[in-house]
């Protein structure tokens, strides 16, 4: 068997000094931590959507109550005030006026509107209040006609009923004689002729207790008729006179309207002290807009919340709410926090109220046609640090609170488009 042929001298060389040599192997460090940075990066992100929870809050206004013994007073409608009775601090009783609005009136050509409507309505006022007169003297009148009428007829019916009385004993005693005239005729003591005219007498007592029995029929008849006529009479003037006093009710009720058109009075509801007020004379106040508080000022403070509808849903007793007093601007001052005390059952303001045909889609039209839900809050402090003092919040202040009204995980937010796209499928 032959054996293989040797290599060439050159091949045999290189073969030699590549076994000789040193092989380096080196490990690529950078790929690897880059694998675990991006690894790790994943982790969080998903560690994130299934444990981090996104929170969207509703921003709602409010103002500064007491915990007891605190009214707010509101400005019925938009106006000028024009005069203020009393001062802050001072003690008020129940019914007492403490400011007056002047209310803004339209007019037409220079001339109120209001007031000559005021002017028409009195003068229709006058007209009715003297028809009203005319009918209750002449109601007056025909209540004693009647019983007077009742009573003259009552006399006519007993003087009837006393000469039927009279006949009747007449017809009586004529019957009698006309049996003994009879009797007599059978002895031959009287004559036909005779008995003839003892019965033309008695027939005679009889025609006129007749005549007098239909007399007596025709009166009540007619005076029955006559009553009728004036009980028809009387009850048509008495629904005139009724029309007429609620008419004049009814123009009454619009003359007090026109005059509670031109101005308005904020009375106190109950007794109290006058804790703040917020208007000037002189100074345009709007609708609901709050002018005075009246309670105790040293009460504990409370925050009442007006919270539309949709927000009210998930909002629990207890929650933490994020306060922002207006007095003491959260940017330079920070924020407060209070827990929800109490959630009213029912709504402060009836969406159907408000105008459903404006055709505004802006968020304060929409918010409009919500309802709105009393909230009470607790704050945790009743100061606020500014420049190193604590300074009370006032009774009466006004402020914004962020309230949440959804917490969920980040992994539900991303899973709401694919979800809304199934239940649509």
């Amino acid at each position: 068997m032959s054996e293989p042929a040797a290599p060439p001298p050159a091949e045999a060389t290189f073969q030699r000094r590549r076994i000789n040599g040193t092989v380096h192997l080196q490990h690529d460090r950078g790929a690897v931590w880059m694998a675990w940075f991006f690894g790790a990066i994943i982790v969080v992100i998903v560690a994130s959507l299934f444990l981090g929870r996104l929170a969207r809050s509703e921003a709602v206004r409010g103002y500064v109550s007491a915990a007891s013994g605190l009214t707010r007073l509101d400005a019925q409608a938009a106006g000028i005030v024009r005069e203020i009775a009393v001062k802050q601090g001072d003690t008020v009783k129940r019914g007492a006026r403490l400011m007056q609005i002047q209310l803004r009136e339209q007019t037409t050509g220079g001339v109120s509107t209001v007031g000559a409507t005021l002017r028409s309505l009195q003068e229709r006022r006058t007209s009715l209040a003297a028809e009203e007169a005319r009918l209750s003297v002449y109601l007056d009148s025909t209540r004693g006609d009647r019983a007077e009428t009742e009573r003259n007829v009552t006399a006519v019916l007993r003087a009837l009923d006393e000469q039927e009385r009279t006949l009747k004993e007449g017809l009586a005693q004529q019957e009698e004689m006309v049996s003994r005239v009879e009797a007599y005729l059978r002895q031959g003591y009287a004559t036909r002729e005779t008995l003839n005219g003892q019965r033309r007498a008695a027939l005679d007592y009889a025609r006129q207790i007749a005549e007098l029995r239909a007399r007596r029929a025709e009166l009540r008849q007619s005076t029955s008729e006559r009553l009728r006529a004036q009980r028809t009479g009387d009850t048509e003037k008495a629904a005139q006179l009724a029309t007429t006093r609620n008419e004049l009710s009814a123009i009454e009720a619009q003359i007090t309207a026109l005059g509670a058109q031109s101005r308005i009075d904020v009375v106190a509801p109950t007794d109290g002290e006058v804790a703040g007020l917020y208007v000037q004379p002189g100074d345009s106040v709007t609708a609901d807009q709050v002018v005075a508080i009246l309670g105790d000022t040293r009460a504990d403070p409370l925050v009442v919340l007006e919270v539309p509808a949709r927000a009210i849903g998930l909002a629990k007793v207890g929650q933490e709410v994020v306060l922002k007093y207006d007095a003491f601007p959260f940017k330079t001052f920070g924020i407060a926090k209070g827990a929800i005390a109490v959630i009213s059952g029912t709504p402060l303001r009836n969406p159907m109220l408000a105008s459903a045909d404006d055709g505004t889609g802006d968020a304060a039209a929409a918010a409009a046609r919500q309802s709105v839900y009393r909230v009470e809050v607790r704050p945790e402090s009743r100061t606020m640090r500014a420049y190193g003092t604590d300074e009370p919040i006032r009774i009466g202040s006004t402020l914004s609170a962020d309230i949440v009204v959804e917490r969920r995980r980040l992994i539900d937010w991303m899973l709401d488009p694919i979800r809304a796209m199934r239940g649509r499928g």
